[in-house]
């Protein structure tokens, strides 16, 4: 294993090792993972410095030279800015810097500079991908994905400024990405669409003098997204699987992922949102309206007040008044937890042989099932918007408007969630029948 981090292995576990204005600063990055470590250690560095150098004086870089060695690190003796430090993390390879002085540094901050990046090397693609992922605010996963497209498109067309990108320089990577790499069309739009987002982000700042190269270069539609992705379900069919005595008999073992799965059916809450349920999220408005509050969902929009029938409610606070969540656990890597629960549903599946003819069932099959099933049954495309949690961008209802309140999405959703609950036969606790 090669890291080019300050970072070595501690026992289970690699550490972060840094001096900064003279003090030795170790801290754990809980995981054995080079690539998780390196997105961990760049947020730590990022935090470390921000929180050293606050200072009415100019700034300064603070990294004196580390000499800590270990089998399983290679150890940079160099000064980094943290925005070097960021770059390295990308896969860009830096010189150290000459020392013009034979004295150690002071321990104080006070009069001095950074040395700053010359202005091509401010736009070579580590420094810039690097910077890029640091302003954003992105997921744990997204910071994972960026990582890895970064480091392989400068491996692919080195080090070089992002300015001179041309649109042959984007068809290559496509090229080379289906070809030699063996992508699939969708994982080569995610990586195209990256370095697109990145110099539509330096465009508007005035950073990129010319058009986007990689405009326009999407091999996969929309339409064509669309058709291939999770399908909805009608919910007679959803009722073959999760309306019956097998899935009542499940949830008698497993009662999390029984109510997991009717809060999904019933409201088109993503999986990460439910499986972070907490009794402290179950509230009641002012006109004790029963509902769910989101407050940590994957978007902004997502951030919301879900009414859910009386029945549900109640078992929910039953449930949590035996437990202090679901007991899932969230994956590492930052992506949620889907397979916590797809897993133990597609072996349910599997045991009573459903798997063969719903080959596509997913929690997130829900999500669109719900909508599909509001939409069919005339409900507003705005208030679908507000239960799903989805962005509305018009000007009527998305700038000048207040979302609806709880109580006025109640009126409208619970008659249809009550209807589908008693359809799928939901009651608890489930029934050993």
């Amino acid at each position: 294993m090669h890291i080019q981090f300050p970072v070595y292995r501690r026992g289970n576990t690699l550490v972060l090792h840094v001096r900064i204005a003279g003090r030795q600063i170790k801290r754990s990055l809980r995981t054995l993972d080079p690539n998780l470590a390196k997105v961990r250690a760049t947020q730590l560095l990022g935090q470390l410095m921000a929180g050293e150098l606050a200072s009415t004086q100019p700034a300064a870089h603070a990294w004196s030279q580390m000499n800590t060695q270990s089998r399983d690190a290679a150890i940079h003796n160099d000064f980094l800015t943290p925005e070097l430090t960021l770059a390295v993390s990308y896969g860009a390879q830096i010189a150290p810097a000459e020392s013009t002085s034979t004295h150690k540094p002071p321990n104080s901050l006070m009069g001095r500079r950074v040395p700053k990046l010359p202005d091509h090397e401010k736009h070579v693609l580590a420094a810039v991908f690097a910077e890029y992922a640091q302003i954003k605010k992105l997921r744990m996963v997204t910071q994972n994905d960026y990582a890895g497209y970064a480091k392989e498109m400068v491996q692919f067309w080195g080090n070089r400024d992002i300015r001179t990108l041309s649109e042959r320089d984007i068809s290559d990577l496509i090229i080379h990405l289906r070809s030699a790499a063996g992508n699939d069309p969708r994982t080569i739009d995610n990586k195209t669409g990256f370095v697109r987002a990145v110099i539509n982000f330096l465009i508007k700042h005035g950073r990129h003098p010319g058009s986007n190269p990689a405009a326009d270069k999407n091999l996969v539609s929309k339409r064509e997204k669309r058709k291939a992705g999770t399908k909805p379900f009608a919910y007679n069919d959803l009722k073959v699987v999760f309306g019956g005595e097998e899935f009542q008999r499940y949830g008698a073992k497993r009662p999390e992922i029984y109510l997991i799965v009717m809060v999904g059916l019933v409201t088109g809450m993503r999986v990460s949102s439910v499986a972070r349920l907490t009794s402290a999220d179950l509230k009641r408005s002012m006109h004790e309206t029963p509902y769910i509050d989101i407050s940590n969902d994957k978007t902004i929009a997502g951030n919301r007040d879900i009414p859910i029938p009386e029945l549900l409610f109640k078992a929910l606070g039953e449930f949590f008044d035996a437990h202090d969540d679901f007991g899932l656990q969230e994956r590492e890597d930052g992506k949620g937890y889907s397979d916590q629960l797809n897993k133990p549903l597609k072996a349910f599946m599997k045991v009573h042989g459903y798997d063969k003819q719903y080959t596509k069932m997913s929690f997130h099959a829900f999500r669109k099932s719900f909508n599909q099933h509001l939409l069919m049954n005339k409900v507003e495309r705005h208030i679908c918007g507000a239960i799903l949690g989805h962005v509305d961008e018009t000007m009527t209802t998305g700038v000048y408007a207040d979302p609806p309140s709880v109580d006025f999405l109640a009126e409208k959703i619970c008659p249809k969630q009550i209807e589908l609950l008693d359809y799928l036969g939901f009651r608890y606790p489930p029934m050993t029948m």
